[in-house]
């Protein structure tokens, strides 16, 4: 079977066992309840839309419509087999144009004319408060789809009741302008339905954007108390720039740990590709692009979603300055006199306005499209908060504390400990929690980003990053397809100090047994004594012996990489988890402002052993997770006999 079968045939049966997801237990705030109803505003194509016929008859336009689909297979079914087969022989251009004839074919109403208005008679399906209440939704059968985000409409219903909780509906293609002023509209609706003065606001991605456009133009009306910004694409998306640009590259390994977080798989699948090309997923991609463009070219939505630094190089590369001039010159106006003022909007409307606004982002992984930047796979890190981040695959040098041009006060410490992200230049750098591997869209399948978001949203407890120990401003992802979560018994989870003598690993699998492998630190000269260690069931931890000295300095990085089994689970025998600690033990490292940047990550011992060379050989046969596993075994067990040191 040639590689490119087994690749796609992979691919279909992960996602196949990917949707046996159980639902996790709802979060236990502490504290007292808000009053206040909850709007949520949901993330991108949230909204049901259908098209009005001339004999006023409706249908729906935007939602899965997997009858229409299967015809279209059926109908093409000659078509879509020579284009695979021309695929595999590397020429993916027919499987390309069939698909995006009929994907362009699927979607006809959905596009938009020149000036950026509805090609066709559409309209929001339930536009009006009534039929976006949980209770009258749930209580009137209308369609499982008006229910936003069910995880957390659920879960907060168990605190607040359905009768409280509101999903925002807009016509998601046109502007981010346009949406922030309905959901003006609509919160003074909401207002009004429930006798309260104000609302809080859930936001997801796109939902982010529109909120953060809301609190620029109409902040000053004081109308939310709570304000949680989850994942948002308040600056842009990194996939609208990527596709837009036709720069969209497909990076499948990012792809599926995407679907592991997001499935609850406990599951690891990324290793399966070590030895696969899959290149031709970029080359079908390339084909499809002149048919995606067709259906979403003149979405002002789309526009609005170029992040600030790429807009004005892609709007000349496509819009025409005569036939799209209303399309410019609403999006000019969200980037030039909106996105680029973020900083002093969102701070105003806390400190004068008295929103309290709360921004969880995701970091540490590059675009999923392919764009090179620090992101939580679909919204760069730096778009959603504001914060400078080093470039993709480097990090701050030892020494830097923060540019600190939105947060000056030199005892505050908003650099991350892998050193990545920069808070103190956010938008909002007292308000702003990262959460290092959070992939977009999976708050809510992460311990931690769940609790914060809950507990931000009902209470008022948490005023800013130093609150709650609990949830310090940087923290690792805790979703369970992690396995393991590492420490070293400190309240800030990031930090490691000279008093530290021992590691925490805690299985956070929902699904399996854990056993430790090996321990290896880098940046620092310990040992890790993981002999004897014994299986961690489900929510165990252990707490291991480091023995060695940590350098007397602060402000450098500190890596731990684990290697561990994960026991009974046949698609993921072994695995890894490369942790970054900031090193907080005498006096600072002198940062050197000519060299600001070093490589994100230390070179562990079986790539300095092996050689790039080698190592690229064993990807080719699919063997490098494997030997680089049982390297880090055997020298972990001659660092704790105490030879390992004569070998490096």
């Amino acid at each position: 079977m040639s590689k490119r079968i087994l690749s796609l045939v992979m691919s279909v049966v992960m996602l196949a066992t990917a949707f046996s997801v159980v639902a996790g237990a709802a979060y236990e705030v502490q504290g007292d309840i808000t009053d206040y109803p909850v709007v949520i505003v949901p993330g991108y194509s949230g909204s049901e839309l259908v098209m009005v016929n001339d004999d006023g008859t409706e249908e729906q336009i935007w939602g899965l419509n997997m009858d229409s689909i299967l015809d279209r297979v059926l109908g093409r079914i000659v078509d879509l087999g020579k284009g695979l087969a021309l695929t595999i022989k590397g020429n993916p251009e027919y499987l390309g144009k069939t698909v995006g004839e009929e994907l362009e074919a699927e979607l006809e109403f959905m596009k938009m004319n020149d000036d950026g208005t509805s090609k066709y008679n559409v309209r929001i399906a339930n536009p009006d408060v009534l039929t976006t209440n949980m209770a009258y939704i749930l209580e009137n059968g209308l369609p499982e789809a008006y229910v936003h985000e069910p995880e957390l409409s659920a879960e907060l219903a168990e605190y607040i009741g359905e009768e409280n909780i509101f999903f925002f509906t807009e016509d998601w293609r046109t502007s981010v302008y346009d949406c922030a002023v309905r959901l003006d509209g609509y919160i003074q609706d909401v207002k009004e339905y429930t006798g309260k003065d104000k609302v809080n606001i859930i936001a997801v991605s796109h939902g982010g954007q529109v909120s953060a456009t809301y609190f620029s133009l109409f902040g000053h009306k004081g109308d939310v108390d709570n304000a949680v910004l989850t994942v948002p694409a308040i600056g842009g998306a990194a996939l609208a720039y990527d596709i837009m640009s036709g720069t969209a590259r497909l990076d499948e390994e990012t792809l599926i740990y995407y679907i592991e977080h997001g499935f609850d798989t406990d599951g690891h699948y990324a290793w399966l590709l070590e030895a696969q090309q899959l290149g031709f997923l970029d080359d079908i991609i390339t084909e499809l692009y002149p048919y995606v463009y067709n259906v979403i070219g003149n979405f002002g939505s789309i526009w609005d979603f170029i992040p600030l630094e790429y807009y004005a190089e892609v709007r000349d590369m496509h819009l025409d300055p005569v036939e799209n001039a209303a399309i410019i010159e609403k999006s000019d106006y969200v980037h030039f006199e909106i996105m680029a003022n973020y900083h002093e909007n969102l701070q105003r409307c806390v400190d004068e306005y008295g929103i309290d606004i709360r921004i969880i982002a995701g970091s540490g992984i590059h675009a999923v499209s392919g764009l090179m930047e620090n992101s939580d796979a679909i919204i760069c890190t730096d778009d959603a908060t504001g914060a400078q981040c080093a470039p993709y695959g480097k990090r701050y040098a030892d020494g830097f504390t923060g540019a600190l041009t939105q947060c000056a006060d030199t005892e505050h410490d908003h650099v991350s400990p892998s050193m990545e992200v920069d808070a103190s230049t956010a938008f909002l750098p007292e308000n702003t929690w990262f959460v290092e591997g959070l992939y977009h869209g999976m708050t809510f399948h992460d311990e931690y980003s769940r609790g914060l978001a809950v507990k931000t949203l009902l209470t008022d407890e948490i005023v800013n990053v130093y609150s709650d120990p609990a949830y310090p401003q940087f923290h690792e992802s805790t979703n369970n397809n992690n396995a393991v979560y590492v420490t070293f018994g400190n309240a800030n989870p990031g930090i490691v100090t000279g008093s530290n003598k021992a590691i925490v690993i805690k299985n956070i699998s929902k699904a399996y047994p854990v056993k430790i492998s090996s321990v290896e630190v880098m940046g620092a000269n310990l040992v890790v004594h993981s002999l004897g260690v014994s299986e961690l069931d489900p929510g165990e931890e252990v707490r291991i012996q480091v023995t060695g000295k940590l350098p007397q300095v602060s402000n450098a990085l500190m890596q731990v990489n684990v290697s561990y089994e994960l026991v009974g689970n046949t698609t993921a025998p072994i695995g890894k988890k490369l942790v970054s600690f900031k090193i907080m033990n005498g006096e600072s490292a002198e940062y050197d402002e000519s060299n600001p940047y070093a490589d994100a990550d230390y070179v562990v011992g079986y790539e300095s052993a092996v050689g790039e060379k080698a190592d690229s050989i064993l990807e080719q046969f699919g063997l490098s997770y494997l030997v680089s596993h049982i390297y880090q075994l055997i020298m972990s067990l001659l660092d704790q006999i105490g030879i390992g040191m004569f070998l490096k």
